[in-house]
């Protein structure tokens, strides 16, 4: 039997759908562990939070602006795959500098927030 993987997705700002456009990226990991190593090898590990993040492209259709972008704070994202898994971003807002493609129509966002939930 086969099963989709990948391709078909929504997304959804505050509840509003926007299109989205080629691939997308998500890091649903509350925690960044990272290798120490000392003079005499492998000595463990740090754990430190990490900041949640959703970033891709979406289609500039009119569905919102720029500004609208810029100005969002608390906002909830939510990620839905043709997989039947859904992702949940909660008090999310746009990090860094949203790029706009004149010739494709696409805005390159990211955004990160509190808590990013990985549902089935």
């Amino acid at each position: 039997m086969s099963t989709a993987i990948g391709g078909t997705a929504y997304l959804k700002i505050d509840g509003k759908q926007i299109t989205m456009a080629g691939s997308w990226s998500v890091s649903p990991t509350a925690t960044v562990k990272t290798g120490v190593v000392g003079l005499s090898g492998f000595a463990g590990y740090t754990e430190a939070p990490r900041v949640g993040f959703m970033e891709g492209s979406i289609i500039d259709d009119g569905g919102m602006s720029i500004a609208e972008l810029e100005a969002l704070k608390d906002a909830t994202i939510t990620l839905e795959l043709v997989s039947g898994k859904t992702y949940i971003g909660h008090e999310m807002f746009l990090a860094g500098e949203p790029s706009h493609d004149a010739s494709t129509g696409e805005i390159s966002v990211r955004f990160e927030g509190k808590k990013v939930e990985e549902m089935r």
